[in-house]
């Protein structure tokens, strides 16, 4: 008897030790998107335009009310010299007024840049999250590159467009298969009698994911290669091509995948 409650002990310490755990690690997954969040470019820019607009109208009130003041202070036959002092405060706020009008009206002719969104990657011990979080980074590297090759002009907007509807197509046709992973090994944990039967899917579709985690990253090397090349036409040539081809044989796999997941269904 005391032999088995002290099993049970353990098994009760193991459960909580192991919820705290899978808790940490829900908590960690959440603080990297929000910090993923934080660094995105296209909210970088919407916060600079939030802010800019923010400061531009609170010294706009600061200048409007001194003005206010000043017009108050000379009503009322005040000396020259308060005159003077508040007349210079609203001078001195109407300066920084004007410099962050101008600059969110520059901002604002800045475009918006291209981002992702948010994803949750699978829980910890999921074989989809590698391929998963390996996505995430390309995703994030891509979106980075895609601005560079924009402003560069090294790439018309035609093809930049076309590599964003791959890259698109791809990581949604990825999420759904992990998400099909996540499932199946959820009922594999909680049924172990179907494990056999759901395991060989489960590694089908993992080696997908890894497949088309790495030819998403071939494609991103290949920008990034085209990227470093902006000064030697020769070489841009070439990694341009290689970029093309990269491009074409994601989109082969990922529309394969995708035609194979509609048989799946039917």
């Amino acid at each position: 008897m005391m032999g088995s409650s002290q099993s049970g002990r353990r098994e009760t310490i193991s459960g909580l030790m192991q919820r705290g755990i899978d808790t940490a690690a829900e908590f960690s997954d959440v603080l990297a998107q929000k910090l993923a969040a934080a660094a995105d470019p296209r909210a970088k820019l919407l916060r600079k335009r939030r802010w800019a607009r923010r400061l531009a109208w609170f010294f706009a009130a600061t200048t409007g009310f001194w003005i206010l003041v000043t017009g108050v202070l000379a009503s009322w036959s005040t000396p020259v010299w308060a005159l003077i002092v508040t007349g210079a405060i609203a001078a001195a706020a109407a300066f920084p007024t004007t410099l962050l009008f101008l600059r969110y009206r520059w901002l604002r002719r800045e475009p918006l840049p291209e981002t992702a969104a948010p994803r949750r990657l699978p829980p910890r011990g999921s074989v989809a999250r590698a391929p998963m979080s390996a996505l995430a980074s390309s995703e994030r590297g891509l979106l980075s590159l895609l601005g560079v090759l924009s402003r560069s002009r090294l790439l018309p907007d035609g093809e930049l467009r076309e590599i964003s509807v791959v890259a698109a197509q791809t990581a949604s046709t990825m999420a759904a298969t992990a998400a099909e992973v996540v499932a199946m090994e959820r009922a594999a944990a909680v049924s172990p009698q179907s494990r056999t039967h759901l395991a060989p899917t489960i590694d089908a579709f993992t080696v997908q994911l890894h497949a088309g985690a790495r030819q998403y990253g071939d494609m991103v090397t290949a920008a990034a290669q085209l990227v470093s090349a902006v000064n030697a036409p020769t070489t841009a040539a070439r990694y341009r091509d290689e970029l093309t081809g990269a491009t074409d044989r994601l989109q082969g796999w990922a529309q394969a995948y995708h035609e194979l997941g509609q048989l799946r269904g039917a």
